[in-house]
Protein backbone atom coordinates (compact mmCIF):
# COMPACT_ATOMS: atom_id res chain seq x y z
CA UNK A 1 0.00 0.00 0.00
CA UNK A 2 1.32 3.49 -1.31
CA UNK A 3 0.77 6.63 0.54
CA UNK A 4 -1.00 8.78 -1.13
CA UNK A 5 -1.32 12.99 -0.61
CA UNK A 6 -4.83 14.53 -1.05
CA UNK A 7 -4.10 17.81 -2.39
CA UNK A 8 -6.75 20.90 -2.20
CA UNK A 9 -7.15 24.01 -3.21
CA UNK A 10 -9.87 26.90 -3.26
CA UNK A 11 -10.36 30.48 -2.50
CA UNK A 12 -12.34 32.29 0.64
CA UNK A 13 -15.90 33.79 -0.58
CA UNK A 14 -14.03 37.10 1.10
CA UNK A 15 -10.49 37.33 2.93
CA UNK A 16 -12.03 38.49 5.73
CA UNK A 17 -13.04 35.02 6.55
CA UNK A 18 -9.55 34.14 7.11
CA UNK A 19 -9.94 33.99 10.75
CA UNK A 20 -12.78 32.08 10.53
CA UNK A 21 -11.23 29.42 8.10
CA UNK A 22 -7.69 29.15 10.62
CA UNK A 23 -10.53 28.49 12.98
CA UNK A 24 -12.54 25.90 10.99
CA UNK A 25 -8.97 24.32 9.78
CA UNK A 26 -7.90 23.79 13.25
CA UNK A 27 -10.80 22.00 13.59
CA UNK A 28 -10.48 19.51 11.08
CA UNK A 29 -6.89 18.90 12.04
CA UNK A 30 -8.50 17.76 15.74
CA UNK A 31 -11.07 15.64 14.16
CA UNK A 32 -9.00 13.90 11.95
CA UNK A 33 -6.37 12.81 14.25
CA UNK A 34 -8.20 9.42 15.03
CA UNK A 35 -9.26 8.93 11.77
CA UNK A 36 -8.46 5.37 10.61
CA UNK A 37 -5.09 6.19 7.66
CA UNK A 38 -4.81 9.47 8.43
CA UNK A 39 -1.06 10.63 8.89
CA UNK A 40 -1.14 14.61 8.27
CA UNK A 41 -2.52 17.57 6.96
CA UNK A 42 -1.18 21.43 6.55
CA UNK A 43 -3.01 24.14 5.47
CA UNK A 44 -1.24 27.06 3.77
CA UNK A 45 -2.56 30.15 1.87
CA UNK A 46 -0.58 31.33 -1.26
CA UNK A 47 0.28 35.06 -2.52
CA UNK A 48 -2.63 34.34 -4.96
CA UNK A 49 -4.92 34.49 -1.73
CA UNK A 50 -5.84 30.84 -2.78
CA UNK A 51 -5.85 28.55 0.11
CA UNK A 52 -3.94 24.84 0.01
CA UNK A 53 -4.37 21.72 2.07
CA UNK A 54 -2.60 18.86 1.40
CA UNK A 55 -3.72 15.64 3.64
CA UNK A 56 -1.18 12.79 3.61
CA UNK A 57 -3.36 9.13 3.84
CA UNK A 58 -2.22 5.66 4.29
CA UNK A 59 -3.68 4.38 0.87
CA UNK A 60 -6.72 5.92 -1.71
CA UNK A 61 -8.77 3.20 -0.52
CA UNK A 62 -8.63 4.70 3.84
CA UNK A 63 -8.60 8.13 2.53
CA UNK A 64 -12.21 6.67 0.49
CA UNK A 65 -13.54 5.51 3.00
CA UNK A 66 -13.43 8.34 5.37
CA UNK A 67 -14.83 10.34 2.53
CA UNK A 68 -18.00 8.31 2.44
CA UNK A 69 -18.30 7.97 5.91
CA UNK A 70 -18.25 11.93 6.82
CA UNK A 71 -20.55 12.19 3.69
CA UNK A 72 -23.24 10.14 4.63
CA UNK A 73 -23.44 11.93 8.15
CA UNK A 74 -25.95 13.77 9.05
CA UNK A 75 -24.28 15.55 11.36
CA UNK A 76 -21.96 17.32 9.11
CA UNK A 77 -24.59 19.19 7.33
CA UNK A 78 -23.90 21.80 9.54
CA UNK A 79 -20.12 21.54 9.21
CA UNK A 80 -20.93 21.56 5.23
CA UNK A 81 -22.99 24.49 5.67
CA UNK A 82 -20.08 26.26 7.37
CA UNK A 83 -17.86 25.43 5.14
CA UNK A 84 -19.65 26.69 2.08
CA UNK A 85 -20.36 29.97 4.28
CA UNK A 86 -16.38 30.37 3.92
CA UNK A 87 -15.03 28.53 0.96
CA UNK A 88 -16.04 29.70 -2.92
CA UNK A 89 -16.92 26.13 -3.40
CA UNK A 90 -16.80 27.40 -7.74
CA UNK A 91 -13.38 27.78 -7.17
CA UNK A 92 -12.66 24.46 -5.20
CA UNK A 93 -9.89 21.69 -7.08
CA UNK A 94 -8.73 18.51 -5.83
CA UNK A 95 -6.30 15.59 -6.87
CA UNK A 96 -4.98 12.44 -5.40
CA UNK A 97 -1.61 11.70 -5.69
CA UNK A 98 0.77 8.97 -5.25
CA UNK A 99 3.93 8.78 -3.24
CA UNK A 100 6.90 7.91 -4.79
Amino acid sequence: MKNVVLFVSFQLNDMSLLPDWKKMSDGINESLIHVDGFIARDSTIGEDNKVYCIVKWESTEKQTAFRKSFESNPKMKNEMIEFARIVNMETMTSEILKVI
